[in-house]
């Protein structure tokens, strides 16, 4: 029985170390509490994990960053942070940096076929804007109701 506790023990340690996140290259800024020495990002994720109120964490230059919050992570060179492995599962995804799109040239055609003029002195567009509580030339404003 001692045999099977400590084996369970190991698997549940070993479970929440896979689950606690690094990535390279990304900041967590916002939510710092303390910021304490650490000579690597594996020394300071280890901190995190014994201290109780760390969410997440990063690491640059030998100082490591508590934080209470998990920040969103944003990408800068030479910061690694982390997320412990007591967040919330919904805020333990990886940080996936979105290429930046390429601009496109607008085609003359394409762009005056966004572009669509509103004809005006339609009966239709009179009674929209009489829907929507717009502005009739002939009323003025209209008393409240009630008290």
């Amino acid at each position: 029985m001692r045999y099977l506790a400590s084996v369970a023990v190991l698997a549940i340690a070993q479970i929440g170390a896979a689950w606690a996140l690094a990535d390279n290259n990304v900041a967590r800024p916002g939510g710092t509490y303390a910021s304490l020495e650490a000579e690597t990002a594996t020394d300071c994720e280890r901190l995190c994990t014994d201290d109780t109120l760390c969410m997440a964490w990063s690491f640059h230059a030998n100082s490591c960053e508590f934080k209470a919050i998990v920040p969103a992570a944003t990408p800068q060179e030479g910061i690694i942070s982390g997320v412990s492995a007591r967040a919330p599962a919904s805020m333990r995804a990886r940080f996936e940096p979105v290429p930046a799109a390429t601009p496109t040239a607008l085609i003359a055609e394409e762009h005056e076929a966004l572009e669509t003029p509103v004809a005006a002195g339609r009966p239709e567009d009179e009674i929209s804007l009489a829907l929507l509580g717009g502005p009739v030339a002939e009323q003025e404003l209209r008393s409240r109701l009630g008290n």
